[in-house]
This record gives C-alpha cells, structure tokens and sequence, in this order.
C-alpha cells in the first residue's frame, strides 16, 4: 500500500510539522482556528481524490461473485471472502474448524448456498469430520451434515 501513495500528500512528512507549526500559533493566538480547519478540508478532500484515482496492483483482479444477500460484489481475499457493499456486510472466513476454502468452494457456496462434501474438518475434541458449508437464514455459515442413506442404517462395522 505504501508504495502506491508514497508520491501522494497522504505520504507528506513535512504536512505533519506544517501542523504542528499551526497549532502553536492557534494556540498563541497568531492565527484563527477556523482558518487551519478550511486548510484540513481542503487537504481531506484533496487527498480522498488523490487515493480514489489509485490503481493498487492485484486489488481489481480477485476472484470473486455476485453476492447472494445484496447481488452487490464479492470479493475473494487471502483468508476471507467479503462483499463490496458497505450496507450489507456479508463476510466469509475461508479457515473454518482447520480448513481453508478454496476459490472454487467459496463460488459454490456464494453461488449455490452450499459447497460441496469438503473433507477433514477439526474436531474441538480431536479427529476430524467431513461436512458442507452452508448459509443459513442470516447468510451465517454452517455445516449441512450428509444425510444416511434409507437403507444404510445399520450397515456399518460391526463392533467386536
């Protein structure tokens, strides 16, 4: 990030002594406080224009889909999957109970409401558990369980 606003007022170390310097003479009385409050708007909104027409490398090519609670944009990070829109909130951690989710599960699950079987799960109590990842009604994650097969019941290793 550093390198994208290090040419830009935002990266100015001289603005800080600037300040400084103005605040002391707000505070000997030499100069007027609304005077140096219109010179930090000023300031504000150029810089906000300034980091608003930045290009950051790599933030526009991420993957990611339409979001299923807002239909804004979602976008996939290193370890979180999140909405663009600031209204709606919407926000997956790709480390769940071990595991991480991959671009291609976080589509599904944004895309279908659920991913497929994902496989080894951690336990709180140790070993491991195999399971979907869902939203529920409030678009909160959580594991869809696969359902016994009619029939299956039973079936399994006998104990000896």
């Amino acid at each position: 990030m550093y390198l994208a606003v290090k040419d830009k007022k935002i990266a100015d170390v001289s603005m800080t002594g600037e300040w400084e310097s103005a605040l002391n003479k707000i505070a000997l009385g030499e100069m007027d406080a609304d005077t140096f409050h219109k010179g930090i708007e000023v300031y504000a909104a150029q810089i906000t224009t300034e980091l608003l027409s930045i290009s950051i490398e790599g933030a526009s090519n991420r993957a990611g889909c339409k979001c299923p609670k807002c239909s804004g944009q979602v976008v996939f990070y290193p370890k979180v999957a999140k909405c663009q829109n600031p209204d709606c909130g919407l926000m997956v951690f790709r480390s769940i109970a071990g595991k991480d989710l991959t671009d291609a599960q976080l589509s599904d699950l944004f895309g279908k409401g659920k991913t497929g079987l994902v496989k080894g799960f951690n336990k709180k109590a140790g070993g491991t558990f195999d399971a979907a990842i869902a939203f529920d009604s409030e678009y909160k994650t959580v594991f869809e369980f696969p359902k016994n097969k009619p029939g299956n019941a039973g079936k399994g290793k006998k104990r000896k």
